[in-house]
């Protein structure tokens, strides 16, 4: 392994370091030399991007783009974003920089696609909800997307944030109950489309394998088979 990832992380951290464990625990290798080099930008200073699109706060497209060129010019040759909700800025992003890059959003479709779900559940936080940005891909797809109630969506922000406090119990507790619904209404799987959430709800991902679409996991997997592959561009 010699090609160097580059996250660019901190939203929010627990996540990131959720993320590089996910990367870790999926490469097939034998000792330390065989493992992916990681140059990781873990920066929970970067503006919160829910604020951003839904009550005017700080816009964090200049730290995000800060933190893309800190990444290249440290030797990256592939950059990613553990957070869904950064993903509003993925193509504004990708185009400003000179390296590879993996959308989260296209794995997690593409996985969607791959295991010819027809209708799959969506947890999300509301900018990533409300921008669309996985309705629009799964309906390209011809996958149906069921969303929240106003109730349910509310629990899960309050679930989000409690991660991102450390109280991930809390969080569990608040998220379990939307995804059990989501099955309830007939998804086939949910998107786990916070990167908050497979750390709360890491026991479903081991026992209800089927019905989750972790985030995470995805873009994990496809940062190994990039790392794995001849040429980078042949992975998406």
């Amino acid at each position: 392994m010699s090609r160097k990832l580059g996250i660019l992380g901190g939203m929010g951290p627990l996540a990131t370091v959720e993320f590089m464990q996910k990367i870790i625990s999926r490469t097939p290798a034998h000792n330390d030399q065989q493992h992916i080099p990681m140059l990781v930008s873990n920066n929970p200073q970067i503006p919160d991007r829910t604020a951003y699109l839904i009550s005017n706060g700080e816009d964090p497209y200049p730290a995000l783009k800060q933190g893309m060129e800190q990444l290249q010019q440290a030797g990256a040759e592939c950059i990613v974003m553990p957070c869904n909700t950064a993903h509003y800025w993925y193509t504004r992003l990708s185009n400003s920089c000179n390296v590879h890059t993996i959308s989260i959003i296209d794995s997690v479709v593409d996985e969607a696609k791959h295991r010819r779900y027809r209708t799959v559940g969506l947890l999300a936080t509301t900018a990533t909800m409300m921008a669309g940005m996985y309705q629009t891909k799964l309906a390209q797809q011809q996958i149906n997307a069921i969303e929240t109630t106003d109730s349910e969506q509310q629990a899960i922000m309050n679930g989000i944030y409690a991660v991102k406090a450390g109280n991930v119990e809390h969080g569990k507790q608040l998220m379990q109950p939307v995804f059990e619904a989501m099955l309830n209404r007939g998804a086939e799987a949910v998107i786990f489309g916070c990167t908050e959430i497979p750390v709360a709800l890491a026991k479903q991902t081991i026992s209800q394998p089927q019905h989750c679409l972790d985030s995470l996991d995805i873009l994990a997997e496809q940062c190994v088979h990039w790392a794995q592959a001849d040429t980078p561009e042949l992975v998406a």
